[in-house]
């Protein structure tokens, strides 16, 4: 009993600091953070370890908002894992909590990612019906973005399920939709969907079109994974036209892809285009390019996973877990207070950790502030005005010069996706390297932080001029994808939600 006293006192000690520290954010939304930017980071098995904590954690606070952003990011880590039926659980989990909340972007969110589960298991009958309700929703959630996105999740859909004619329309409904966007990378997406359907209608011209229209642009965007199914495309359309010394080159181009990604169906789709095209020039090779895709093709899925997916899809519900054996249980009984310990001391750090952030990004957004341009456009002038009033500028001006052009450049790229630190260096005329020492030696800090630092800046003026501006809208003009991603961002910046910064 004394030393169970002496541990639980201990355990006291450790909270009492913590309770100070608990003001930054609770410790479900600072596992969210770790959490979010694991995924950010592609480390996606301790993203998954970190963000199941932080669900615990929300469930204990009561959190249904967090509750839902922590299922939402276990269901995507899962589907870069492979293992969708853990996604598919998650994902109509996050579903559930969404429809009691009645937002219809957040339904439209969790629909999305339901259907993009069940097409990476190619059950495309089962994403139709996610696809089609997540479309009415998108609708009247009035989110152009994410409109767009499931209406090229539909073309695929029904390409799948050789509606092919469907598939086209919807296809083109999504490209028309980037295009008033203006997002070029997004446009050569659908371009590339419009494609397969086209290819399957044998509207071969049309398709050639599309495509030579979606390899350039997604080879400029850096989507590497779309670009390699538009190789795979443009080389089955080849070989079908009988240039294997052409089709070839694409189907290597999607392999080298597919391999580096780890893709499974889509290298044995490579693999097949390789060996059909090399059969006659090289049978060997092709030899070897068809024996690796018919044991790709009976390995991709298997039986068990496909059977535990469809039982989600005919009823939602998963059973509790089994109760541990008594050897583990009493294993842990041991080892428990120790862990506690260990875990208050982690979250301590984390909380330290969350406010040093916060607070950079806060002195970040300021700096930005304060050199704001009134008018879009402005920058270019006065450059060249100080430029010929004093073409001796000393180093301060020339630095506050950069960063100026740099703030404007990245508010100009946000509302077209051209913002990354590529596309950024580029229109500072800069190699990547030579920007990201430059803006180190001015600022202290990277691209990335910096960049993000201009979108959170750009949201807090957008939230408090546009008041009747849909949250999904400021996060589109952030250059935001997703709404919950937009939102996780904010929080981690300003230490409450977009919602709740407009209401103060």
């Amino acid at each position: 009993m004394r030393l169970k006293t002496f541990f639980w006192c201990i355990l006291l000690t450790l909270l009492l600091p913590l309770e100070a520290l608990a003001a930054d954010g609770s410790k479900g939304e600072l596992l969210a953070n770790e959490a979010d930017s694991l995924y950010s980071l592609q480390q996606y098995a301790e993203a998954q370890r970190v963000a199941a904590q932080a669900l615990n954690a929300m469930r204990s606070e009561r959190n249904a908002e967090g509750e839902a952003d922590c299922l939402n990011l276990l269901a995507i880590i899962n589907i870069r894992l492979g293992d969708f039926n853990e996604a598919a659980k998650y994902a109509k989990q996050c579903y559930v909590l969404d429809e009691k909340s009645g937002d219809p972007d957040a339904m439209s969110s969790s629909l999305n990612t339901l259907a993009a589960i069940y097409m990476s298991m190619r059950q495309p009958k089962e994403a139709e019906k996610y696809v089609l309700k997540g479309i009415e929703y998108s609708k009247k959630a009035d989110n152009p973005q994410r409109l767009a996105i499931l209406h090229g999740m539909a073309s695929e859909v029904y390409h799948y399920l050789k509606q092919d004619e469907r598939s086209l329309q919807y296809a083109t409904m999504a490209y028309e939709m980037e295009q008033k966007l203006g997002r070029k990378d997004k446009m050569a997406v659908r371009q590339a969907e419009r494609a397969s359907a086209l290819i399957a209608l044998k509207r071969h011209d049309e398709a050639r079109k599309a495509l030579d229209e979606a390899i350039p642009g997604l080879r400029a965007s850096g989507n590497i994974h779309s670009l390699g199914i538009a190789c795979n495309q443009m080389g089955l359309m080849l070989h079908n036209e009988g240039k294997d010394g052409e089709a070839v080159t694409y189907f290597n181009e999607a392999l080298n892809i597919f391999l580096a990604q780890h893709d499974l169906y889509n290298e044995a789709m490579s693999r097949q285009g390789l060996y059909e095209s090399l059969r006659h020039t090289d049978p060997d090779k092709a030899m070897e390019h068809n024996d690796r895709y018919m044991a790709l093709r009976d390995s991709i899925y298997d039986k068990d996973t496909g059977e535990l997916l469809t039982k989600y899809a005919v009823e939602y519900g998963y059973g509790q877990l089994q109760a541990e054996n008594i050897s583990l249980l009493q294993m842990r009984r041991i080892y428990l207070i120790a862990g506690v310990i260990m875990l208050l001391a982690l979250l301590g750090f984390g909380l330290w950790r969350s406010r040093r952030d916060r607070l950079r990004m806060q002195e970040l957004i300021r700096q930005i502030e304060n050199m704001r341009i009134a008018e879009v456009g402005e920058v270019e002038p006065q450059i060249k005005e100080e430029t010929e009033q004093n073409s001796q500028e000393d180093v301060a001006t020339e630095d506050r010069l950069f960063v100026m052009r740099l703030v404007q450049v990245v508010n100009d790229g946000l509302s077209t996706g051209q913002y990354g630190v590529e596309a950024v260096a580029s229109e500072m005329n800069m190699s990547v390297q030579t920007f990201r020492r430059r803006l180190m030696s001015v600022t202290g800090e990277s691209p990335k932080a910096f960049i993000s630092a201009i979108q959170m800046e750009r949201a807090a003026k957008l939230l408090t001029d546009n008041p009747d501006m849909s949250i999904a809208r400021v996060a589109t003009l952030c250059g935001y994808d997703e709404t919950n991603s937009f939102g996780r961002s904010f929080k981690r910046a300003y230490g409450v939600t977009p919602s709740q910064y407009r209401g103060q």
